[in-house]
């Protein structure tokens, strides 16, 4: 403990450095990517297609429907993205110190992991919240994020906040271990092609592209299941039994599946492929820029 509050000290500066890169990323992944979440989410919660969705959204609700529950992502996912980025580099710096050695990709995803596991604590209460205001076509139940949160707790109780952990979970551990990886990994082959020690903003917004594909296909069946957890009422929860403390993520598994086939668990998925490689390709370019500069600035 005593070597932890030394080694947070000492590097305290490179800390706080990477929070604000990482919340920077955050904000730059939310604007460019919350139109076509709300896409996913609606045909993750219906029969309707791509085009379908698109038409709905804009003759029911015009353009604005589309950033319906993006005020609370906007104002908490730079805290999220920030944890995801600083736990990342605390648990990298771990592994190799303050030397110049290369993480192994394997030390990458478990890295990636642990960034993960710490960002789903936070990411899930957000993401109920958000999932709720984005399903409200025409009636308004709740009026904004707060009214949302104050009316879930008052007719379900403070644990619905977090339902959908189980899924959370799964999906952050899994799709953040291969973002990670996968961005470490596109970004040193594209070097080793160009030749160069260090990655062009071509190379960047390509591995971070790549890598935001990488992680929402690894994630994406638990992210439906999460979606449809987190939109039920109190009473439908209720068809959904609970085993291992999983939250029900099992049984609506099954039951989806078993009732509509695999490929219902991957509705949506052609929306959120298209959207996870241009907003994560921002966020990645938008971090290492981010970091380059206030590195600079700590320096001079």
């Amino acid at each position: 403990m005593t070597d932890f509050i030394r080694w947070t000290y000492e590097n305290r500066f490179q800390i706080s450095i990477d929070l604000a890169a990482g919340s920077i990323s955050g904000i730059a992944n939310c604007i460019s990517s919350h139109p076509l979440d709300t896409v996913k989410v609606r045909m993750q919660m219906s029969d309707d297609g791509v085009l379908k969705t698109l038409q709905k959204i804009i003759n029911n609700e015009g353009l604005k429907g589309f950033y319906k529950g993006m005020s609370f992502p906007i104002l908490s996912i730079p805290i999220t993205n920030a944890v995801v980025f600083s736990v990342y580099e605390f648990w990298r710096k771990f592994f190799i110190g303050n030397s110049n050695k290369q993480l192994t990709y394997f030390q990458t995803a478990f890295c990636g992991s642990i960034a993960g596991s710490s960002a789903a604590f936070l990411s899930c209460p957000i993401e109920l919240t958000k999932c709720k205001l984005q399903m409200q076509e025409i009636e308004k139940i709740y009026k904004n994020p707060i009214d949302c949160v104050l009316q879930i707790y008052k007719k379900e109780g403070f644990k619905y906040i977090f339902r959908g952990m189980h899924a959370t979970q799964q999906r952050e551990i899994l799709g953040y271990s291969a973002q990670f990886a996968v961005y470490e990994c596109i970004k040193d082959i594209l070097c080793d092609l160009s030749q160069k020690a260090e990655p062009s903003t071509a190379n960047l917004l390509i591995s971070g592209g790549l890598a935001g594909v990488s992680c929402w296909t690894i994630g994406y069946p638990q992210d439906t299941i999460k979606t449809i957890l987190q939109c039920q009422t109190c009473t439908d929860q209720r068809i959904y039994k609970v085993r291992c403390f999983d939250g029900g993520f099992y049984d609506c598994l099954t039951q989806k599946i078993s009732t509509e086939g695999f490929g219902s668990v991957w509705k949506g998925y052609s929306v959120c492929v298209f959207r996870s490689f241009y907003a994560n390709a921002i966020g990645f370019y938008a971090y290492e820029l981010a970091k380059e500069q206030l590195t600079t600035l700590y320096q001079f």
